[in-house]
């Protein structure tokens, strides 16, 4: 994730624009690695009993409801769906926007557009 964060970053000398047209692939880039290892921060704090699996006031570290007997979405407690979908999902679609941003995807596409109707046009 730092490798990724690097190359989107160094990157950005070669945008241009307002400073979010410039900047922005590199921060939802770093939001998105931060999202992505909130689960995998969860369980390193679980494991080091740096936060408990159980508390009092129900939050927890741990992923799944007590007596469920499952290990799926549907025994998921409020943490589990925090961490695990809420961060990890979103964290992946940032992920997605950031590079595809980084890649000034919306740009090609509009090119590879023109170019089919030019070679269309020729028939």
């Amino acid at each position: 994730m730092v490798a990724l964060i690097a190359y989107v970053a160094y990157h950005s000398k070669t945008r241009w624009g307002s400073h979010w047209s410039k900047y922005g692939p590199t921060y939802i880039t770093i939001a998105s690695a931060i999202l992505i290892m909130a689960d995998l921060l969860r369980h390193i704090l679980e494991d080091e009993d740096i936060w408990p699996a159980r508390l009092d006031n129900g939050w927890g570290s741990d992923e799944y409801r007590d007596g469920c007997g499952h290990e799926n979405f549907g025994c998921l407690s409020s943490v589990g769906w925090l961490f695990t979908v809420v961060a990890t999902y979103s964290g992946f679609a940032l992920l997605v926007v950031g590079t595809m941003w980084n890649a000034n995807i919306c740009h090609k596409l509009k090119d590879i557009k023109a170019e089919w109707i030019r070679l269309r046009s020729l028939q």
